[in-house]
């Protein structure tokens, strides 16, 4: 039959081209003879016989896609990295971003404890581009940057993560694309079933009695060529994941020397913290991740293929505080509340001559409230588009069509209650507090466990937030074979792209209605190794709301706030592309190589639209601007076959990444209650990051499942964005304006080291053994723009980032274990770009096993974060000014996968 045919074709020149001795994982012996007996009908006979003198290997489970990837990643057209599956629910992680992570250069960055965000060769989130089956996808942040913890590992068949562009890519990457694929139903021999259940343990819930121990997720996809023409693939993943997390943070610093007050006379002011707080969380996670591809065959020239990808979390999470406040040494007020508390100031200089307080006490000017939380959010995300496929006896021309939309919905209502024991507040609360430990220290003179010294005061929501981001989008490609001199395709096409993103907030406050309502509290410690105050908690949350508060109010009886005006924005954006991409293939003395030349042109208009606050007033004004840019963008990739078994990557380009939408929003805030006046902005206006890129790579293949590959990168970036901080005079008053600016760009360079192999070399029952182990290392003299006097590194660029897997197939039993290393890395807000600080070095283990118990049914035990690794992090690029310290705890995965 002709997709048989094809499909044997295809076999064959991969087998040829690759040397290789081996078969798909999930096939058996004699369905490798049936298939080449199939293949010999149609074949040539000396093709036939090449064929059937191919061995036959076996190879399965975590092996296999290590071995499938690599072989992806030898044949590729750019510089890339491959995680390519057989069957999907084959992956052996939660979510896809765990397995991006063991990638070289690749790191992630943790929220609630899972792996989320990316990083690519040290850049951070804002320069990288997701795409879905070719599209791009768009973000529930406010920002560009893609969640990857919302897709489902069992759902993905295969990720390509282009470090070096292609003329015929999307644009939007400057560290990388990633695009994530589905599998296509006709690439299938036959129907193929996968069920998948695990059940979950979070031992850290033992310490938070609003948290739950247990979770689950579970998992189905069937994958069927109903006929040779026609076939289907669904698939769908649920999961109910307990949200867990304890930590003290410190908040921001006094940092201008007009700011601060002298507390121990020397006429050399001091920094302090503001305050700091204590907390727990603790709630659910729920994710369901769905996706439908259909594939037709209408003729032997037409493919057409529909695929849709769906996604949504809904986050419900109890979160206790303790907010200590009034720590600020600021100018103009009395130092007497340091001099005469119980625990002295304890003082610092700095090698700049500046000081700051590291510890100390503070008698009357300190205050703490007890706040109980509850976070409630909905994100959901679709994606979904249709692609046709023509083949002539010339030409072949590709159409897509798609349509992405990213939707939160979200709500942090919060009961405020202050503490009222008439002795403490008579006396001066006399609190003390000490950074200098691996954990911010806290604590008063006065027990404030009591819960009756606590009253209620208000019922806060802030805030009630409505953000959405839509795109539709086209391409149109055409492509031939051609034959002149070392060109060998001829590719051309373009692409279309609107997208619009709205972000609406409604923040407000509730006095209390019934003082009397019955309140169920209670304390708790936040857990070992913390010198903290113990928590303060509601048993009966949820009745305390609707009983004192009336519940929790309809958002639509509130009037917006000049504050909910100034974070309301929308930005539209349109995007239109042209490239020309030529197929390279020749000799260089008498070295052969393959590759492509290319160009891109990039077209985008804007235009955004906020409020802007009428100066003395708290009133606003709308306002809009318009933008556009655009930019010529060049690509070569060339790979250099020296050896059979070496070759030699090279590539130039120059890309871009466009700026993150929040910080293109429009809106003026002004600020006079504080001692130095301030605003803050967005930037309408800004263009985008631009680098110039070099990759030069090489890769030696010493068996079919074993390498050793060293690739080099420089990237001259043209251009940065981030925050800047200036004066701004509005109606005769200065400010101190914060707000995003395009500045100088800067260097950034480095390598990465890669060995795979496998040790079937080895004697029974260590050649099951193998390794996976990567190491890049990055460099740059690029900086963000905050503190002035010393800014911190580049967004997300750690120097450091390594993985080691060590894992072990044989005997039916899958294993590995896998130690992720990032040194510290700046972070950059997502909500509030301004907030900036850095991320301490992270080391974290995870592990799995799992046993075939027959054919198509095996067990499975894996272990997340085994070492309980903390993140740790501090402001202003001063490890002596920490931050925070928090803990997500390890967590237990107990499971099965049933395959027919």
């Amino acid at each position: 039959m002709k997709r048989q045919f094809k499909l044997s074709l295809t076999a064959f020149a991969i087998a040829q081209c690759l040397s290789l001795a081996s078969a798909q994982a999930q096939e058996t012996e004699k369905e490798q003879q049936d298939n080449t007996t199939k293949s010999a009908e149609v074949k040539q006979p000396e093709e036939a016989k090449k064929l059937q003198d191919i061995e036959v290997l076996t190879v399965q489970g975590f092996a296999a896609t290590l071995q499938r990837s690599l072989q992806n990643k030898k044949l590729a057209d750019s510089t890339v990295e491959v995680i390519s599956v057989d069957d999907i629910g084959q992956l052996p992680d939660v979510t896809i971003t765990d397995t991006l992570a063991r990638l070289p250069g690749i790191a992630a960055e943790r929220d609630r404890g899972n792996a989320s965000t990316i990083s690519i060769r040290g850049l951070g989130e804002r320069l990288n581009l997701a795409t879905m089956n070719g599209r791009e996808i768009v973000s529930g942040e406010p920002s560009r940057s893609v969640r990857f913890e919302q897709f489902p590992a069992e759902l993905i068949n295969g990720v390509e993560v282009y470090k070096s562009p292609l003329a015929s890519n999307i644009e939007g990457g400057i560290a990388g694309l990633v695009n994530m694929k589905f599998v296509d139903p006709l690439d299938r021999d036959k129907r193929q079933v996968n069920i998948s259940g695990h059940v979950m343990d979070y031992p850290l819930a033992d310490d938070i009695p609003t948290a739950d121990h247990d979770g689950y997720r579970t998992s189905f996809s069937y994958v069927d060529p109903i006929t040779d023409k026609f076939g289907v693939a669904f698939g769908v993943a649920y999961q109910d994941q307990p949200s867990i997390q304890r930590d003290v943070t410190s908040w921001s610093y006094n940092k201008l020397a007009a700011e601060q007050g002298d507390v121990n006379g020397n006429g050399v002011t001091e920094a302090a913290p503001w305050g700091a707080q204590t907390a727990t969380k603790g709630g659910t996670n729920k994710r369901i991740g769905a996706m439908t591809v259909l594939q037709w065959l209408p003729t032997d020239r037409l493919q057409l293929k529909y695929d849709l990808f769906y996604s949504k979390f809904d986050i419900e999470e109890r979160e206790d505080q303790l907010w200590f406040d009034g720590w600020g040494n600021w100018s103009g007020e009395s130092n007497w509340n340091y001099q005469n508390a119980s625990n002295p100031a304890q003082i610092i200089t700095k090698p700049d001559g500046s000081e700051q307080i590291v510890a100390g006490g503070m008698l009357y000017g300190g205050s703490h409230t007890a706040n109980n939380s509850t976070w409630f959010q909905k994100n959901a995300l679709i994606s979904t588009g249709l692609n046709a496929e023509w083949q002539g006896d010339d030409w072949t021309i590709v159409a897509d069509v798609g349509y992405s939309q990213a939707t939160i919905k979200s709500k942090w209502v919060n009961i405020s209650s202050s503490y009222q024991n008439a002795d403490a507040v008579a006396n001066g609360m006399d609190y003390s507090w000490d950074a200098r430990g691996e954990k911010l220290a806290i604590g008063s003179a006065y027990d404030i466990g009591n819960t009756a010294d606590y009253q209620m005061d208000y019922l806060q929501v802030n805030s009630d937030r409505d953000l959405k981001d839509d795109m539709i989008n086209a391409r149109l490609d055409f492509s031939r074979i051609v034959d002149f001199g070392i060109i060998d395709k001829l590719s051309f096409g373009g692409r279309w792209a609107d997208r619009e993103k709205d972000n609406d907030v409604v923040s407000w406050q509730q006095a209390v209605l019934d003082g009397d309502a019955n309140v169920d509290a209670n304390t708790y410690s936040l857990g070992s190794g913390y010198n903290v105050p113990v928590m303060y908690t509601f048993k009966n949350w949820s009745q305390v709301v609707d009983n004192a508060f009336g519940g929790i109010d309809n958002r639509n009886q509130h009037d917006k706030q000049t504050s909910d005006y100034l974070d309301n924005w929308n930005v539209k954006e349109t995007n239109s592309a042209l490239y020309l991409m030529f197929g390279l293939s020749g000799e260089l003395g008498y070295i052969p190589y393959t590759g492509n030349i290319g160009v891109r042109y990039v077209r985008t208009e804007s235009t955004s639209s906020g409020f802007d606050q009428v100066p003395g007033t708290e009133s606003v004004v709308p306002v809009s601007f318009d933008h556009d840019y655009d930019e010529i963008l060049p690509s070569l990739n060339l790979r250099f076959s020296v050896t059979e078994d070496s070759q030699i990557r090279l590539g130039l380009s120059r890309a871009m990444s466009r700026p993150p939408l929040v910080e293109m929003r429009s809106g003026l805030g002004l600020n006079q209650s504080s001692t130095v006046n301030t605003a803050s902005k967005g930037n309408p206006l800004l263009n985008p990051f631009v680098a110039n890129q070099v990759d030069l790579g090489y890769e030696y293949y010493f068996a079919d499942d074993a390498a050793f590959t060293v690739q080099l990168f420089f990237k001259d970036l043209k251009t940065h964005i981030g925050q800047s901080t200036s004066t701004m005079n509005v109606a005769g008053v200065d400010y101190q304006l914060t707000a995003p600016v395009n500045g100088d760009g800067g260097q950034i360079r480095g390598f990465e080291l890669l060995y795979q192999q496998a040790f079937t070399m080895l004697p029974e029952p260590f050649d099951g053994l193998g390794i996976y182990a990567n190491y890049s290392y990055t460099n740059s003299n690029v900086k963000e723009f905050e503190p002035a006097d010393n800014p911190l590194s580049l967004g997300g660029l750690s120097k450091n980032v390594g993985n080691l897997t060590l894992w072990y197939s044989k005997y039916d039993v899958d294993a590995k274990v896998s130690y992720n290393y990032r040194s510290e890395y700046t972070r950059v807000g997502s909500w509030d770009p301004s907030e900036l600080y850095t991320i301490g070095s992270e080391a974290t283990v995870d592990a799995s096993i799992s046993y075939q118990l027959t054919e198509n049914f095996k067990v499975m035990l894996q272990g997340q974060n085994l070492t309980n690794e903390a993140s740790t992090s501090y402001f202003d690029n001063d490890p002596s000014r920490p931050r925070g310290y928090a803990e997500w705890g390890r967590r237990y995965l107990l499971g099965f996968q049933l395959s027919m």
